[in-house]
């Protein structure tokens, strides 16, 4: 199907358009007389002025954390405050001008609150038992140095060795109780405690 005969026809009436619409507004543009009195104002005026804008944008920060240790992170309430001071002035030699200045301050506060009640007090309960998990980890620890500290005062006070009792690690083995070579009951550090019977 030979399409070049159907592009010309469409070009052919899109000329056709543009061409009446051309010469019509040329006829209107000619057709229309020109005022024969034309009054022109020519008012003057010019105006100086000096503004300053100035603003306060108060940023919500996130809320505040609290970390418990073993991942357990909480998130609570959070009220910010944010004091501002602002100044501006215009200072000038023409005596002409005024010179001016302007201040102003203020106060910001924001209160953010979680909406969600049930994963506060969720959150609240495994920090308890992490803090409690972490306080028996410490007595359970505590309790093996103080044990391994009993063995080895208890071996030394045996064989008889002693720290001297001015010595700053006397106290190691000073609360430290055993019957000694010579069968006294002594303290770690050489005190002799009772004779045994």
């Amino acid at each position: 199907m030979d399409r070049s005969h159907h592009r010309n026809t469409i070009n052919h009436y899109i000329n056709l358009c543009l061409y009446a619409i051309i010469s019509t507004g040329t006829a209107f543009a000619q057709s229309t007389p020109a005022p024969s009195n034309t009054n022109i104002a020519g008012p003057s005026a010019s105006a100086t002025g000096n503004v300053t804008n100035q603003a306060v944008q108060v940023l919500q920060g996130p809320y505040a954390v609290n970390t418990y240790g073993g991942g357990v992170s909480c998130q609570g309430a959070t009220f910010s405050v944010s004091p501002f001071l602002m100044n501006s002035g215009n200072d000038s030699d023409d005596p002409e001008t005024f010179s001016s200045r302007n201040g102003s301050w203020g106060i910001s506060a924001g209160l953010n609150i979680p909406l969600d009640n049930n994963l506060m007090s969720l959150c609240r309960r495994r920090a308890e038992t992490e803090i409690a998990r972490q306080q028996s980890e410490y007595e359970k620890s505590r309790l093996d140095f103080e044990l391994v500290r009993l063995r080895i005062c208890g071996e030394q006070i045996k064989s008889g060795v002693f720290f001297h009792p001015n010595s700053p690690y006397g106290k190691i083995c000073a609360d430290i109780v055993g019957t000694a070579p010579n069968g006294l009951l002594m303290t770690g550090n050489g005190t002799i405690v009772s004779e045994t019977k």
